[in-house]
C-alpha cells in the first residue's frame, strides 16, 4: 500500500510539474508576442515619421528648383523682406525639428538642402559645383529608378537631366594636337540658357553667357570662349586671343537645323 501511495504522490508531483511549466511557457509565448506587437507598431511609427519627414524634405526641394528659376531670384536671393525668404526661415525651422534627423534614414540632411538654396542665392539661381553635386545626392535619393536606368546610359544624372530639360543646340568633336587632346563637346539651350558638357568622363559641365556669336565659360580666369558662326562652325579663344594656333580645333558633329534661319 506504501508503494501504491507512493506512486501516486510522485504521478501528482510529475502532473503538476507539467502544468506549471505549460503555464509558464504560455505566459513567456505570450510575452514574446506582446512584445513582437509592440516592436512591429514602433517599427510602423518610425517608418510613418520617416515617410512624413521625407516628403517635407522633397516639397522644399521642389519648391528651391522652381524659386532659383524665377527672373527675380538674382535680385532678391533669400533677403529678409524679399518674397523668397519664407523657403528660408522654413528650411530652418524645419531643421530645428529633431523629426528632421530621421531623413538621415534617407540618406540626406535638411542641412545639406539649406547649403544648396544659399549656393543658388550666391550663383544667382546658377549652376556651380556646389549645386551640381547636392542635386546629384538628392536625385539619387529621390529618384532611384532614374537613377538606376541613367547608369546604364551615360552614367551620369547630371547630363541626363540636362538632356531632359534641354535642347541639344550643337555637337563637336574639340582635339588639340600639341597636348593630344580628344573630347565630344556638347552645347544645350533653354531659352537664353546655355550649358556645355564634356560629354564623356566626369561629365564636367560649364555655364555658357552668349553675347552674339560668342559663348563665353562663365567664371573662367582665362576669359576663353567660343565663337560659332551661322553655319555652326565652332573656334576656340581666350582673352588674348585664338587657339588654334595652340593646337586647338573644333569639328561640327550635329547641328540644330535651321537655328539661324
Amino acid at each position: 500500500m506504501d508503494t501504491i501511495k507512493k506512486l501516486k504522490m510522485k504521478k501528482i508531483a510529475i502532473l503538476t510539474l507539467a502544468v506549471t511549466v505549460s503555464l509558464v511557457s504560455c505566459q513567456n509565448d505570450n510575452k514574446q508576442v506582446k512584445e513582437t506587437e509592440t516592436i512591429k507598431v514602433e517599427e510602423k511609427d518610425d517608418n510613418e515619421k520617416i515617410e512624413k519627414v521625407f516628403r517635407r524634405f522633397q516639397d522644399l526641394y521642389s519648391e528651391l528648383l522652381e524659386i532659383k528659376g524665377k527672373p527675380d531670384f538674382k535680385n532678391f536671393g533669400f533677403g529678409a523682406g524679399g518674397p523668397y525668404n519664407k523657403w528660408l526661415l522654413e528650411v530652418q525651422e524645419f531643421k530645428n525639428n529633431p523629426d528632421s534627423d530621421l531623413l538621415l534614414k534617407k540618406g540626406v540632411l535638411i542641412g545639406e538642402l539649406e547649403q544648396l538654396g544659399l549656393a543658388y542665392a550666391s550663383s544667382k539661381g546658377q549652376e556651380t559645383e556646389v549645386t551640381i553635386f547636392f542635386n546629384k545626392i538628392f536625385s539619387n535619393v529621390i529618384s532611384p529608378e532614374l537613377t538606376e536606368k541613367v547608369e546604364t546610359e551615360s552614367g551620369n544624372v547630371n547630363y541626363e537631366k540636362i538632356k531632359s530639360e534641354y535642347m541639344l543646340f550643337g555637337k563637336w568633336r574639340i582635339t588639340n594636337s600639341i597636348v593630344k587632346l580628344n573630347y565630344p563637346y556638347e552645347i544645350f539651350n533653354k531659352g537664353t540658357e546655355y550649358i556645355g558638357v564634356i560629354s564623356e568622363g566626369e561629365y564636367k559641365t560649364e555655364i555658357l553667357e552668349k553675347k552674339g556669336d560668342k559663348y563665353f565659360i562663365k567664371e573662367n580666369k582665362s576669359g576663353e570662349y567660343y565663337l560659332i558662326d551661322t553655319k555652326m562652325k565652332m573656334s576656340l579663344f581666350d582673352k588674348d586671343g585664338e587657339l588654334e594656333s595652340m593646337g586647338y580645333k573644333a569639328v561640327q558633329e550635329w547641328r540644330t537645323i535651321n537655328y539661324f534661319a
